[in-house]
């Protein structure tokens, strides 16, 4: 009789695909990209510990990311009383695009930053993770640990204040 195994994958295999969007929302949750670089050790480090844990009723994504922003939480509550560095964005490569472009580009990315960092931490997260790291719904929710029709509040909550926010860039 053949017995299956739940394979788990291999840790390296996740850091390679995970760890810039760990980072990326550790950095936009925590607004510090040297803080976030600990948090995405930390998470690794945590995963390769707890792997052995991992049920496999959701992704592994979903899972390494709820680490991430468990990290990052505690992290800012650490933290609290320290004043958050603005965030970057990452500059997205056009062709041959002007001077001119590139000043306006700056600009909207510093605007972009401030207004997602001006977000409560909860619904920054929400935010990070479906529509900058492109997680699913249900993916997002199992990360924070929340139910989807939560998860779909809190994007709608942050989409609106961004929306507001830069209403004149639009």
């Amino acid at each position: 009789m053949e017995t299956r195994h739940l394979q788990t994958p291999s840790i390296i295999g996740l850091f390679d695909r995970l760890a810039d969007g760990v980072y990326t929302l550790a950095a936009r949750v925590l607004g510090d990209r040297h803080l976030a670089e600990d948090v995405v050790q930390e998470t690794f480090l945590t995963a390769l510990r707890k792997l052995g844990t991992w049920r496999g009723d959701g992704s592994i994504e979903g899972w390494i990311y709820r680490i991430g922003y468990r990290q990052s939480i505690a992290q800012l509550r650490r933290r609290r009383d320290l004043p958050a560095d603005p965030i970057e964005l990452l500059d997205r490569a056009d062709s041959a695009p002007s001077p001119e472009h590139h000043v306006l580009r700056a600009e909207l990315a510093t605007r972009i930053d401030a207004a997602i960092g001006e977000l409560n931490s909860t619904l920054r997260a929400a935010f990070v993770l479906r529509d900058v790291e492109g997680l699913s719904t249900g993916d997002v929710a199992a990360a924070l640990d929340l139910s989807e029709s939560a998860v779909k509040m809190r994007l709608n909550r942050a989409r609106k204040s961004l929306r507001a926010k830069l209403e004149d860039y639009l």
